[in-house]
C-alpha cells in the first residue's frame, strides 16, 4: 500500500469520477434542486425575520396604547354591567372607538379583567354600541386560552399565536394595565389584527428569495443548455469566442444575481434595523411628553380642583397665590376661575368684580368682527372670575367661555359627568397669532351655601406642552420630529404644535388634516394618550438629520463590491478558460509523474520501516515478531473503529516499529529469563523515548513519533514516560497499548510460558476506562468475537 496515498486524494478521485459520470442533465437537474433548496431556506429565514419584526411593532405599539390609558378612571370600572351608568366607561369607550379610527389595521381593541375563578371578562371594547360584536362589561370571554390566561399569571406583555375564537382568526396583543402605585393589575389591554393581514404581511417577506430563487433556476437551465449544446460541437465551432467564454459568461450572470439578492437583503435587515433603532429613540422623546402632560392633568388641573373643594371660599388673591408658581413654571397655560352666571343674574356678578379692583368688567363674547361684545340673552353664562397669570390675560377677564366653539357642551358634560373635560381646539379672541388653544375644565361643587359651585381650568395654548420635548440636534437639525395632535369631537386630527417648526424644517402640508402625513409610514410612531376626557396623539417621524446618523447605504459598498469582484472573476475565469486545454494536458502528465515518484517513495519508506522492526525482533528473538503481531491487531481494531485506509496505514507503520526504541537497551536485559530489576524495568522505560528521537524529524503524514513515544501511557496517568492522561494520549497510541497488552499476555517470554488468550482480554477488561480507553477496549473485544486471530 503506498504511504503518501492520503484521504484527500481518495476523496477527490470519488468525486471526479462521480462527476465524471454524470450527464450535462443531471448535472442541471442537480443544480435546480440546491437552487431551489436555497430559496426555499431563504424563504423561511425571510418569513421568521417578518414574523419577528410584525410581532415586534405590535408589541410596542400595545404598549404605547397601554401608556396612554387614564387609570384612574380605568380603575372605577367594575367590570359589570354597572359600568354602563358610569360616565368613565362611556368616557373610555369613546377614546377606545377614537384610536380603532386611527388605527385602522387594528380589529379589535379592548380591555379585559379576570374573575376570582379564573374567569376572563370584558370592560370595554371599540365596537359601537348596540353592534353584533360589542362585548358589555362583565361579558365572559369563552374562548380564553391559556395564552390569555398565562398573560393574566405572569404580568407580562406579549404577542399571542395565530388563535380563532368567536370573532375570527386573529393575532393579539396582549398588554397588562398595572397600578404603578399598588402593583395591582387593573385589567389586560388587548389589540387584534386579522390573522389575514398578519400573513400576507409576513409572507411579504419571502417574495424576495422566491423571486431570486427562480431566476437563477432559469438561468441555470438556460446555462445547462448551452454548456450541454456547447459539448455537441465541433472543436472548430469550440474555439469561438462566445463558447470559450460561456464559463466566464455563466459565472458572471450568478455572481450578478446573487449580488443583487444579497445587496438586497442586506438593505432590508439595514432598514430594519434603522427603524428600531428609531423607535428607541423616539420613544424616550415621547415618553417625555406624555410625562409631561399626565403631570399637568395629575399634579396641577387636580390639584388646583382640590385646592377649591377643600376651601370654604377661595379670594383672587389665594387664587394666585397658589397658581403663581404654576404660571411661572409654564407661561403657555392660563388657569382660570368660572361659575355659572344666570341670565338674571349677570348685572349683579358684573357689579361684584367691578368693586374688586376692575371697573371696565363686563361679561362678553367675541364679535364677528372680533371686537368684544357684551353677551346675548342665555338662560347661563361662564364667565371668567379669576385668571392667572393677570397681567398677559387681564383682557380675557369677563370672556364667556361658553361662547367658544364646543366649550358650552363640554362645559355641560363636565358638570353632568363630574370629571374633567376639555374642549376643541379654538381660537382664543384676544389672541393676535390666531394659534389655536384648547380649554380645560374641572367641575366644583359647592359643599356649603357659601362655597362656590363653578369650574377651574386652563386654557392651553398649542404649543404649552413644546418645553418638554427634548430636541437633539445633530448640526442644527434634528433627528426626531414630535407632533402633537387633538382628536375632535367629530374625529378629525387637529395639529397643536410639530418640533419641526422649531428647527425650521418643513411641516407637511397634509399635517393639518391627518397624523399618516409623513410619507415613509413604517418609520412613524403614534402614541394615543387619553387625557382631559380626549384623546390626544403624540406622533414622532425622522427628523432631517436621521438619515445622516443612521444611514442605510451598506448595501451599496456590497453592491459595489460584489460586482467589481463579479466582475474580476469573470475575467479570470474568461482568461483560463483559453487555457484550459493546455493546462489539462500539461497537469495530466505532470500528475502521472507525481503519482509515479510518490509510489517509488512510499514503497522504500515502508520497506525501511519494515527492516528496522526485523531488526528489533533480531536483538529479542524471545519476542520475534511481536511488533508485526501487534500491527496486526492494531490494524483490526483501527477499522472497526472507522479508520479509513489511510489512518490505517500511519497505525500500523506506528505499530509496527512502536518498540524500535528497544535497539539501544542492551540485549542481555532483553533476553534474561529472570526478573528484571529496578534499574534494568528503568532502562526499558526510556525505550519509548528512544523511539521518538529516531523519527521526530521524519515527516510522516500520521504521528507515528507520538505512537511511539504514547503507547505506555495509561488513561488514568499512570504510565509512562510523561504519565499523562485521557485525551492527552493520542488514539493511535491508545489501540496499539491494548494491542500490545494482548499480545504480551498471550505470547511467551523468557520469564514465563505464555498466560492465553483469554487471560490477555481479561486483563485489558479490567483495565477498561481506567487503564485502556473504552472504546478501543470494546473495538478488541468485538474483533476477537469476530474470529480474529495472529498470523504465525
Amino acid at each position: 500500500m503506498p504511504l503518501m496515498r492520503g484521504p484527500s486524494s481518495r476523496l477527490s478521485k470519488r468525486l471526479t469520477g462521480f462527476a465524471a459520470g454524470l450527464s450535462g442533465f443531471a448535472v442541471v437537474v442537480i443544480s435546480v434542486v440546491l437552487i431551489l433548496l436555497l430559496g426555499v431556506l431563504l424563504s423561511f429565514a425571510e418569513i421568521a425575520r417578518g414574523r419577528r419584526e410584525f410581532s415586534d411593532r405590535l408589541l410596542r405599539q400595545g404598549r404605547f396604547v397601554q401608556s396612554g390609558l387614564n387609570l384612574d378612571e380605568l380603575s372605577r370600572l367594575s367590570g359589570s354591567i354597572d359600568d354602563l351608568d358610569k360616565p368613565e366607561y362611556w368616557r373610555l369607550k369613546s377614546q377606545l372607538e377614537q384610536e380603532y379610527a386611527l388605527f385602522p389595521e387594528y380589529r379589535f381593541i379592548y380591555l379585559m379583567g379576570q374573575k376570582e375563578n379564573g374567569e376572563l371578562f370584558f370592560f370595554i371594547d371599540s365596537e359601537p354600541y348596540g353592534s353584533d360584536d360589542e362585548s358589555l362589561p362583565g361579558d365572559i370571554y369563552v374562548d380564553a386560552t391559556e395564552y390569555d390566561l398565562e398573560v393574566f399569571r405572569e404580568k407580562k406583555a406579549k404577542v399571542l399565536p395565530v388563535i380563532t375564537d368567536s370573532w375570527g382568526t386573529l393575532v393579539s396583543v396582549m398588554v397588562p394595565v398595572i397600578d404603578e402605585n399598588s402593583g395591582r393589575l387593573l385589567a389586560v389591554l388587548g389589540i387584534d389584527v386579522e390573522a389575514n393581514d398578519f400573513w400576507k404581511t409576513v409572507l411579504s417577506y419571502a417574495i424576495k428569495p422566491a423571486v431570486f430563487s427562480l431566476v437563477l433556476v432559469l438561468m441555470a437551465i438556460l446555462s445547462g443548455f448551452f454548456i450541454i449544446r456547447r459539448g455537441k460541437l465541433s472543436q472548430e465551432k469550440k474555439g469561438k469566442r462566445v463558447q470559450r467564454y460561456l464559463e466566464a459568461i455563466v459565472f458572471a450572470a450568478f455572481g450578478l444575481a446573487a449580488t443583487v439578492m444579497v445587496s438586497s437583503l442586506v438593505r432590508d435587515r439595514q432598514e430594519a434595523a434603522r427603524n428600531d433603532a428609531f423607535a428607541d429613540l423616539a420613544a424616550t422623546h415621547v415618553t417625555s411628553l406624555s410625562r409631561a402632560m399626565k403631570n399637568t392633568r395629575d399634579f396641577q388641573v387636580e390639584a388646583l380642583a382640590r385646592f377649591f373643594e377643600s376651601s370654604s371660599f377661595v379670594s383672587r388673591q389665594e387664587f394666585r397665590n397658589y397658581v403663581g408658581s404654576l404660571s411661572k413654571s409654564n407661561e403657555l397655560i392660563s388657569w382660570f376661575w368660572i361659575e355659572s352666571v344666570s341670565s338674571g343674574g349677570i348685572e349683579s356678578f358684573e357689579e361684584g368684580i367691578r368693586r374688586e379692583g376692575f371697573p371696565d368688567f363686563f361679561v362678553w363674547e367675541a364679535g364677528n368682527s372680533g371686537a368684544k361684545e357684551r353677551v346675548p340673552y342665555r338662560e347661563s353664562y361662564y364667565p371668567i372670575q379669576y385668571i392667572e397669570p393677570l397681567e398677559s390675560n387681564r383682557n380675557l377677564l369677563g370672556l364667556d367661555l361658553g361662547s367658544l366653539g364646543s366649550a358650552h357642551e363640554v362645559i355641560e358634560e363636565a358638570a353632568g359627568s363630574k370629571l374633567m373635560w376639555a374642549s376643541d381646539p379654538v381660537v382664543i379672541p384676544t389672541d393676535e397669532e390666531k394659534d389655536l388653544h384648547f380649554i380645560v375644565f374641572k367641575p366644583i361643587l359647592a359643599e356649603s351655601a357659601q362655597g362656590h359651585a363653578g369650574f377651574v381650568g386652563a386654557i392651553f395654548h398649542s404649543h404649552a406642552f413644546h418645553s418638554a420635548v427634548p430636541i437633539l440636534p445633530s448640526d442644527g437639525d434634528p433627528t426626531v420630529i414630535l407632533g402633537l395632535y387633538q382628536i375632535g369631537s367629530g374625529g378629525n386630527p387637529v395639529l397643536l404644535f410639530s418640533s419641526a417648526q422649531e428647527s425650521d424644517s418643513h411641516v407637511h402640508e397634509n399635517a393639518e388634516t391627518s397624523i399618516w402625513h409623513y410619507p415613509e409610514n413604517r418609520n412613524i410612531i403614534a402614541v394615543p394618550v387619553m387625557l382631559f376626557g380626549r384623546l390626544f396623539v403624540i406622533l414622532a417621524h425622522p427628523g432631517p438629520d436621521f438619515g445622516i446618523v443612521y444611514p442605510t447605504n451598506n448595501w451599496i459598498f456590497i453592491l459595489a463590491i460584489g460586482l467589481t469582484v463579479t466582475l474580476s472573476l469573470a475575467i479570470l475565469i474568461g482568461s483560463l478558460g483559453n487555457r484550459s486545454f493546455h493546462l489539462e494536458r500539461e497537469v495530466g502528465k505532470r500528475t502521472e509523474e507525481l503519482r509515479e515518484s510518490l509510489e517509488i517513495v512510499s514503497k522504500t519508506m515502508e520497506a525501511s520501516v519494515n527492516v528496522l522492526a526485523s531488526a528489533v525482533d533480531l536483538r529479542d528473538p524471545y519476542t520475534s515478531g511481536h511488533q508485526r503481531r501487534v500491527a496486526e491487531l492494531s490494524v483490526a481494531i483501527g477499522r472497526k473503529l472507522g479508520f479509513e485506509e489511510n489512518s490505517l496505514t500511519g497505525l500500523r507503520l506506528s505499530a509496527m516499529i512502536h518498540d524500535v526504541g528497544k535497539i539501544q537497551v542492551p540485549a542481555e536485559i532483553l533476553n534474561t529469563p529472570r526478573k528484571l530489576t529496578n534499574l534494568e524495568f528503568d532502562l526499558i522505560k526510556l525505550h519509548p523515548t528512544a523511539g521518538r528521537e529516531l523519527f521526530k524529524d521524519i515527516e510522516f503524514p500520521w504521528p507515528v513519533a507520538d505512537a511511539i513515544y504514547q503507547h505506555h501511557e495509561r488513561l488514568d496517568g499512570s504510565g509512562y514516560p510523561e504519565g499523562i492522561s485521557g485525551d492527552q494520549i493520542i488514539l493511535e497510541a491508545r489501540i496499539i497499548a491494548v494491542a500490545d497488552v494482548v499480545e504480551a499476555i498471550s505470547s511467551h517470554r523468557p520469564y514465563r510460558p505464555s498466560l492465553g488468550l483469554q487471560s490477555a482480554l481479561d486483563e485489558i477488561r479490567s483495565g477498561k476506562g481506567k487503564l485502556f480507553d473504552p472504546e478501543v477496549v470494546d473495538a478488541c473485544l468485538e474483533v476477537f468475537d469476530e474470529g480474529f486471530s495472529f498470523s504465525d
